[in-house]
């Protein structure tokens, strides 16, 4: 599919969209959306310098090992679930720009600053544990306070008649980017690593997302809010108003069913990549890189997807077809690692369609009343199923340790063996989602 002009009314990489209509100058609700677009570019990019594989790196010159590697996950987790009582506090103002974007500046001064001088005044590695837990706990729990506000906030810049294309154009341009810049990153990160200053060049790509830190806020600091109506908010009505939605619960189910799967293997095949196969930040992120072709070719045909059938139809498609990514990565090892860029690739033609219904999936069923309660039970519910599954995966990291299978002519530690269980469930989801989606599709006929 060939890719024009990035102008004026001309459509860009078959999105049949156009610019001018998602971002152009003429009305408030495009400039804002332009505000947003270059607040969620500094804010992915800034997110990635520090996190991802890198942050994985991190912990481990800390010499935290898998298991803590695995409880700081569920600490995040557990952080996250706490957004079910952020309506106790937004919910009592009309207007809550300041209060999102000061809490926004707090998280990015604990990420950036805080954590990335643990490992240089703190002794020794017990202690750098806790602070590296307490201070992951503290982002999460006061980013699942104002999380919920930022998408009532910025939801409202995007009619949902242009939802799928908006969609569609940020992940792809987001991840072009993204990218580009994680590769650069990558290699020099690398070439300190061979010099034996491996900490140093991740202290530096921290210091980058410190700078693209000020222009998050500085472009969310443009987007205008629109008031909502303040309600007096109860304890029981935050727990149990998301209840009466049935519809809505639907949507919250299926969304739990991948949370849970989707962190079964957390961050130990990255550390399995990085320790055992001792590949490099370059090798993994320059595959990374094949994502923005592969995604340049497929989202036209996921969006294509989602507009002639439904989210929830693309969404049980993509998961079933993405259980043969990790049952492929299960089997790389140091003798086949060109497998591992074979199956990332397969992966990279799928999750576009994961991404693009993610985007949209809490407002598919979500009445106008009350969003910053649903979706602050929305997010809650995925962080829990997301905890239960990192807690699942620490549980058998942890009574697997040294563990080894034999398939056919390969030998498959625990840290592969993790992905296979993965999988299974992932195909549970999968006919679970299928299922809803049926029932959900009959209900509406009838």
């Amino acid at each position: 599919m060939k890719a024009r002009k990035f102008a004026g009314g001309k459509r860009i990489t078959g999105l049949k969209t156009s610019f001018s209509e998602l971002f152009g100058k003429e009305q408030e609700l495009s400039q804002n959306r332009r505000n947003i677009l270059i607040s969620n570019y500094s804010s992915a990019v800034s997110n990635n310098l520090f996190g991802g594989n890198f942050f994985t790196g991190f912990l481990l010159l800390m010499n935290i090992n898998d298991s803590n590697i695995g409880l700081i996950t569920m600490i995040s987790m557990f952080g996250n679930m706490l957004q079910v009582f952020s309506p106790l506090l937004l919910e009592r103002f009309a207007e809550r720009k300041k209060i999102l974007i000061i809490g926004r500046i707090i998280v990015h001064f604990i990420n950036l600053v805080i954590i990335s001088i643990i490992p240089l005044l703190v002794p020794n590695d017990s202690l750098k544990l806790s602070f590296i837990l307490v201070a992951t706990l503290l982002v999460n729990v006061l980013n699942a306070m104002i999380a919920p506000g930022y998408s009532v906030w910025h939801i409202k810049s995007v009619p949902n008649d242009m939802r799928s294309r908006y969609f569609s154009f940020v992940h792809l341009t987001n991840n072009i980017l993204v990218y580009s810049v994680i590769l650069i990153a990558s290699r020099m990160v690398d070439t300190f690593k061979h010099n034996g200053n491996e900490l140093t060049g991740l202290l530096i790509l921290r210091a980058i997302a410190l700078v693209l830190a000020v222009f998050d806020i500085i472009y969310m600091l443009k987007i205008r809010e629109y008031p909502v109506p303040k309600r007096n908010i109860r304890v029981r009505d935050v727990l149990l108003s998301p209840l009466k939605e049935k519809k809505f619960l639907v949507t919250v189910a299926m969304a739990c069913m991948w949370s849970f799967t989707a962190n079964i293997p957390g961050s130990y095949y990255t550390v399995y990549l990085l320790r055992e196969l001792n590949i490099s930040y370059s090798f993994l992120n320059t595959v990374n890189m094949l994502s923005i072709p592969v995604m340049i070719l497929v989202m036209p045909i996921w969006r294509r997807r989602v507009d002639t059938t439904s989210w929830f139809r693309t969404l049980y498609l993509c998961i079933s077809l993405y259980i043969v990514h990790y049952l492929g990565l299960a089997f790389v090892t140091e003798k086949n690692i060109l497998l591992y860029p074979v199956f990332m690739i397969y992966a990279f033609a799928i999750s576009p369609g994961i991404n693009l219904v993610f985007s949209n999936l809490p407002y598919v069923n979500m009445p106008e009343d009350n969003q910053t309660n649903l979706l602050g039970f929305y997010s809650t519910m995925n962080s829990f199923a997301g905890f239960l599954g990192a807690s699942l995966g620490r549980q058998f990291i942890t009574i697997s340790d040294g563990v080894q299978v034999k398939l056919g002519e390969t030998i498959i530690g625990n840290k592969q063996l993790i992905l296979i269980i993965a999988a299974v469930f992932m195909l549970i989801s999968a006919l679970v989602i299928f299922n809803l989606t049926r029932k959900s599709e009959k209900a509406e006929a009838s």
